[in-house]
């Protein structure tokens, strides 16, 4: 299938990923960054308990959060502080947030299911 333009995203590509048991999900990729920003991509492997998600960077001008578990909600907090799935950011399976300006130059922390995996760009 080809790719889609994404539209809460600029410069992103949504895409149709077969999930092996007969079903298709769409995922976002990243293509660029807005503005010109370099992104650097990593991986956060979850444990079950709030841990960062992010470090804080006074140089930092987005972070795009990417949930690519199938099946299971994950949870950010932008302000740093303990996070939990009720009281945080939720980030739906195949959901990317996006967080720009001062509040991505902060520390963040995640929360979800144990070995779950979030990918984070950041520029």
């Amino acid at each position: 299938m080809a790719d889609v333009n994404y539209g809460f995203i600029a410069n992103t590509k949504k895409k149709l990923v077969d999930m092996g048991d007969g079903t298709h999900a769409e995922r976002v990729s990243v293509v660029a960054a807005e503005d010109g920003v370099t992104l650097t991509k990593s991986s956060v492997t979850m444990s079950g308990s709030s841990a960062t998600l992010v470090s804080a960077d006074a140089t930092r001008k987005i972070v795009l959060v990417s949930n690519t578990d199938s099946n299971a909600v994950a949870a950010i907090d932008p302000t740093g502080g303990t996070c939990a799935l009720d009281a945080g950011i939720p980030i739906l399976p195949g959901e990317t947030k996006k967080i720009t300006g001062k509040a991505a130059q902060s520390a963040m922390t995640q929360i979800g299911t144990n070995t779950q995996k979030l990918t984070v760009y950041t520029g």
